[in-house]
Parts: structure tokens; sequence; C-alpha cells
């Protein structure tokens, strides 16, 4: 595995035209430092998208209880917006279900497995560069 990776940080390295002295005492430490951030990285993006998928559910609330309000009134023309309030509900709640869901995971991953994250980074810039060439 380890050449591999190797193999995918040289061919990225070439990509930017920069060369790795492999046997420097400094590039472990580099790489790292490169993966903690990388986790970190991960992990705030992870937590803005969860904010996203919170604000899903906080207008889904909304539009229910909009909803809810259009279908006390008998006005044939409420009843109408009721309707739309309550599937615009139902979509606010999948769409914040999903994101929500995802993101969680991706944030016990970083936690609890950083090196599952990296090395499934590493394998994609390794297939996308394989099909490049």
């Amino acid at each position: 595995m380890s050449e591999e990776i190797i193999k995918v940080l040289d061919a990225l390295a070439d990509k930017f035209g920069i060369a790795i002295d492999w046997t420097s005492s400094n590039v472990l430490p580099y790489l790292q430092q490169l993966c903690t951030k990388y986790v970190r990285y991960e992990i705030a993006t992870s937590i803005i998208w969860l904010i996203v998928g919170i604000i899903c559910f906080i207008f889904a609330k909304k539009c229910f209880r909009k909803g809810k309000e259009s279908y006390a009134d008998t006005d044939e023309q409420n009843l109408n917006r009721g309707e739309i309030f309550y599937i615009i509900c139902a979509v606010l709640v999948v769409i914040g279900t999903i994101i929500s869901m995802t993101q969680i995971f991706d944030i016990v991953t970083c936690i609890t497995f950083p090196e599952k994250l990296i090395i499934n980074e590493l394998q994609d810039i390794y297939s996308n560069l394989k099909a490049v060439k």
C-alpha cells in the first residue's frame, strides 16, 4: 500500500512540477501535517453541511406550521396552499435527513478512523490520474 501512496504522491507532485526527495528527513512530518490538515478540513466542511441540514429542518418546521394554519381555514385556496406547504416540508425533511446523516458519518469517520479518509482520497486521485493518462 505504501508503494501505491508514493506513486500517487509522485504523480500528484509531477502534475504541479514538484520533485519530492523521499529520503529527506522532513518529508514524513510534512505528510503527517498535511494529512492532519486534510482531516480537519473535512470535519469543518462536514460541520458546515450539517448546519445546512439543520436549517432544512428549521424551514420544514415553519412550512409545517404554515400548512397547518392554511388547513385551519376552510377556504379552497388556503387548502391548496396547505398542501403545497406540506409537500415543501416533506422535501426539506428528506434533504435535511440525507445531508445530516451523511455528514454525521463523515465526522465520525474523521474522528475514529482518519486513515480511511486519506486512503479514499488518495485512491480517488490515483484513479483520476490514471484516467487522464
